[in-house]
This record gives structure tokens, sequence and C-alpha cells, in this order.
């Protein structure tokens, strides 16, 4: 059996605020009405929610309008990181999203680490492309530059 819940805000894989769901009553229960992130679907929360889905989606176009001006900030953003390598190019160890992070940080760019997005794991030096998904919709790309440690 299964609960209707009416997202309050955006979740990863389930919906954004303002969709209608059914999920297990347990998820409902123990975590997204705890946490305000979904309510239980009823006439009076349908009517609530509609009063305020313009509100919410002038606030959805003006996020979307801001990750997108980012990303082009983030288009010319060259960073250097420098890691312990031998005498081929391996890095001992590899390149983490931490690192990746602090170094857009250093050229002034501010990111969440759990937004960087590395296609492989860097484990060589040479230039690499890295991502930061900064919307749902929106993922900016940069360069990444590993120099040896010397």
């Amino acid at each position: 059996m299964k609960t209707k819940v009416i997202l309050q805000s955006d979740i990863p894989n389930l919906g954004v605020s303002g969709d209608v769901k059914e999920v297990a009553p347990g998820y409902a229960r123990n975590y997204l009405l705890p946490r305000k992130l979904a309510v239980p679907a009823s006439p009076r929360a349908h009517a609530l929610w509609d009063a305020r889905k313009s509100e919410v989606e002038e606030g959805r176009k003006a996020k979307l309008l801001a990750a997108q001006e980012r990303a082009k900030q983030l288009q010319d953003v060259v960073i250097t990181i420098s890691a312990r390598a031998g005498q081929d190019g391996k890095l001992f160890g590899s390149v983490t999203t931490t690192e990746v992070a602090q170094a857009l940080s250093d050229k002034g760019v501010a990111i969440d680490r759990r937004w960087v997005e590395l296609r492989d794991p860097i484990r060589t030096t040479g230039e690499f492309t890295g991502a930061v998904r900064l919307h749902p919709q929106v993922r900016a790309a940069f360069k990444i530059l590993i120099q040896p440690a010397g």
C-alpha cells in the first residue's frame, strides 16, 4: 500500500516541489514528513499548494538563471593541482573532488565538493575535464591541469 504525498521541495530521484507522488508509508512517515519535505495529499494541501505555485515557479526560474550565469563564469576556468607523481607520470593516489573544490575556491569560485563531478578518477599527470553540477539542469565544465609536485 502506498501513501500519497505532495512534495514541498525538490528531492533527487523522486520529484520536484508540487509533484504528487505515491511513496512507501515508512518513507513518508519516517523521512519526508518529519523533515517537512512533503505533506500528506489532501484537498486542503492541494489548495495551499496552488496558492504558492506561482511564487515557487518564479524562484525556480531565478535559480536556473543564476546557475546558468555561474556556468558561464566557470567555462573559462583552468585549475592547476600539484600532486606527487612517479617517473612515468602516475600519481601516488588520485586527485579527489575535495582537492578540485579547494583549487576552485582558490580561484575565487566557492563550490561544495559534492557538486564536483569527475568522469574517472584522476591518477596521472596531464589535462582533464571536470564538471560542476550547479542545478539539476545545469552543468559547467572546466579544465584541470595535474602537474607533478617538485
